[in-house]
């Protein structure tokens, strides 16, 4: 990803960014002083999930430097973990100190179901999977990460007390991440009900193991796109719903990393 990271930075003329976000299904941010599509970068893997755009946008708010990918890589995609990987390497070489992965999800706890918004303050990772898998040959011990601590405290209080403000419905809590694509039976859902899972997701965590081995602080805000437990859920009713809450998100965040950076 290195001629990856060298493109990005001779057609910006930005050699560090501060903070990489990853958008999830559905989820966009306006402010964009530059984008380029993913196809256009070397090395980079193109998106093939309905609301995943594929374009790395470059957004400034206020002095601090953003970059934010429209589009992930899923398991489900029958991507590699190296894939898997791309964005939080990505991030990590263009200097980003602090990466935040958003993502579509389905409320499990009722609080959550009751809310808009969850920032992740810990999560339990079910897809059989680790995106640092294999590293070992190269960095050794290294790969052994803690993530007891992942998700940075001052980030998750932060938005709280943001979207508090706002008098916007947001909670903390424990993000599941099921490898998908299906979505759940009644039975895995009461086991995460059992488990103390507030949201499940097919993604986002993953990331979050590949920031925090690269160094980097970590946050995660999940929208909540539908009851897992009601309905039959559909990939497109869960991107309408997470449209509606976009503004939501996009406010909250931006005063969460002002409020971060100053």
């Amino acid at each position: 990803m290195e001629r990856a990271a060298d493109y990005i930075k001779e057609l910006s003329g930005v050699e560090t960014f501060d903070v990489a976000i990853v958008l999830g299904s559905g989820i966009e941010i306006g402010d964009v002083s530059f984008e380029i599509p993913y196809n256009e970068i070397p090395e980079m893997p193109v998106p093939s999930v309905p609301g995943h755009r594929g374009v790395l946008k470059l957004v400034k708010i206020n002095s601090i430097s953003a970059l934010v990918f429209s589009g992930r890589f899923h398991y489900y995609e029958g991507r590699s973990d190296e894939e898997i990987r791309t964005i939080p390497y990505l991030s990590h070489l263009l200097g980003c100190e602090f990466f935040i992965s958003t993502c579509a999800a389905g409320a499990i706890s009722r609080r959550a179901v009751a809310s808009h918004l969850v920032v992740v303050e810990d999560h339990i990772n079910l897809m059989g999977k680790n995106p640092l898998t294999g590293l070992i040959k190269r960095y050794g011990s290294g790969v052994f990460v803690d993530l007891k601590f992942a998700y940075d405290r001052q980030f998750i209080d932060t938005f709280l007390d943001c979207a508090f403000k706002s008098k916007l419905s947001a909670v903390s809590g424990v993000l599941a991440a099921m490898h998908g694509p299906n979505y759940e039976t009644f039975a895995e859902i009461r086991m995460l009900s059992m488990l103390g899972v507030d949201v499940v997701s097919m993604s986002t965590v993953p990331e979050i193991i590949a920031a925090r081995f690269y160094g980097m602080k970590v946050g995660a805000v999940a929208v909540v796109g539908n009851d897992a437990l009601n309905g039959n859920t559909t990939h497109e009713e869960v991107l309408e719903n997470v449209r509606f809450k976009n503004e939501m998100l996009t406010v909250t965040l931006k005063q969460t990393l002002l409020n971060l950076y100053n």
